[in-house]
């Protein structure tokens, strides 16, 4: 199932994106593939969430209040224990911007606005490719 982990548990994903509008369509858009999401607000939520209780893959929006998508991933990144992945989702089309992301430790990129086979295609991507969730 697309949902599952290859250890037959389902895959956590969590969303790091502060605009309601955004998270709504993330989630229902994952929820439709089989997946289940959690969300969070801000970088700080989701650095939280992640020691609280690590996810398989953290979609990652850049530019949130308290703490931006680019230090949470730094942060989450000194954590000890398994790494998730992280995909930056980010509507900044500037040169360099994924070099930026890739520099904070986030595995991919995605800019916004995206179709929803963009967000299951970078899901499916990395989710298919991890033998050991």
């Amino acid at each position: 199932m697309l949902g599952e982990a290859v250890s037959g548990r389902p895959v956590r994903i969590l969303m790091a994106e502060d605009n309601p509008i955004n998270q709504k369509v993330g989630k229902l858009i994952l929820q439709r593939a089989g997946f289940v999401i959690d969300l969070v607000e801000d970088g700080s939520e989701a650095l939280e969430a992640q020691r609280a209780n690590p996810y398989d893959l953290i979609l990652m929006d850049c530019q949130m209040p308290t703490m931006d998508g680019f230090e949470a991933s730094r942060q989450i990144r000194q954590l000890d224990g398994p790494q998730p992945v992280i995909v930056a989702v980010t509507a900044n089309a500037l040169v360099g911007e994924r070099e930026r992301c890739l520099q904070a430790g986030m595995n991919d990129y995605l800019s916004k606005p995206f179709q929803a086979e963009q967000l299951i295609g970078v899901v499916k991507k990395w989710v298919s490719g991890r033998a050991s969730f």
